[in-house]
């Protein structure tokens, strides 16, 4: 007698197989989505290490300013209320689409800091890359080793209990700036972490351990350093490392002290 079709064991073996093969394809794809999203992120921070460079060399090799600050330290707006970040120092150096360069393809929040657009008023950009607040307007020769330094990296406004507005600097609208769990520009003896970084805990208890940390990217954080170079480091650099005398270790690196302040060569304010 003929037979037509499948039986029920060839079926189920054949429902094992796409099953194994997906069981293998989808962590796959997962990983090549997540290298590729890497790489264009790496490749936004070049552009953006282009772009202060360029903005080094006309202004004495001094850094960016994080933002523009009022005397009592928060943050000067702009008409749409707004912060005036370092977005704005370095907009005319960007040869890139704006947009496109300082918005993280692997963003969660698809960039969750809102500032107006340098070169159109009536539009907005959304960023995903926050400034380190002490580097703010250094002069690279002030740095100890500015290829440990990070100086801008993945970053969400807020951060580690998933909320977007602990400390804030302005409502919530602060990824822009890297700072500290203590103290808003430089961290004290008592600070623990980098805030807004783009590293959380995935749940309010437990201690502040690499395993209970997630991050945009599977490897870890994507990093611009004050040398210029771009490189992904693992999601514990959330955590402040000191040694022996106290001293903040790499990579959140501070000016050596000088003994005169240099003249301030900033652009002023728009």
């Amino acid at each position: 007698m003929n037979r037509y079709g499948l039986t029920q064991l060839e079926k189920l073996a054949i429902g094992v197989a796409v099953v194994a093969v997906l069981a293998i394809l989808i962590p796959l794809y997962r990983q090549l989505v997540d290298i590729k999203r890497t790489a264009d992120c790496l490749s936004n921070l070049k552009d953006i290490a282009t772009a202060i460079n360029l903005y080094l060399l006309d202004y004495g090799n001094t850094l960016p300013l994080a933002y523009y600050a009022n005397p009592d330290g928060s943050p000067q707006t702009d008409a749409a209320g707004r912060p005036l970040t370092w977005v704005l120092c370095i907009s005319s150096y960007m040869k890139r689409d704006l947009q496109r360069a300082l918005k993280c393809p692997a963003d969660p929040t698809g960039g969750s800091t809102v500032i107006t657009h340098p070169r159109d008023s009536s539009k907005t950009l959304t960023l995903s890359y926050g400034f380190y607040a002490p580097l703010s307007a250094v002069r690279l020769e002030d740095l100890p080793n500015p290829g440990l330094s990070v100086l801008i990296a993945d970053s969400l406004a807020g951060g580690q209990l998933g909320s977007l507005n602990p400390n804030p600097l302005l409502n919530g609208n602060d990824g822009f700036a890297l700072t500290f769990d203590d103290a808003r520009f430089k961290p004290t003896a008592d600070s623990k972490y980098v805030i807004r970084l783009a590293v959380w805990r995935r749940r309010e208890s437990g201690d502040w351990v690499e395993d209970n940390l997630r991050s945009f990217h599977g490897k870890g954080v994507n990093v611009l350093h004050a040398d210029g170079h771009v490189s992904t480091r693992a999601p514990s650099i959330l955590r402040l490392q000191r040694d022996a005398r106290g001293k903040l270790e790499p990579p959140w690196t501070l000016p050596e002290p000088r003994s005169e302040e240099p003249a301030n060569a900033n652009p002023p304010p728009p």
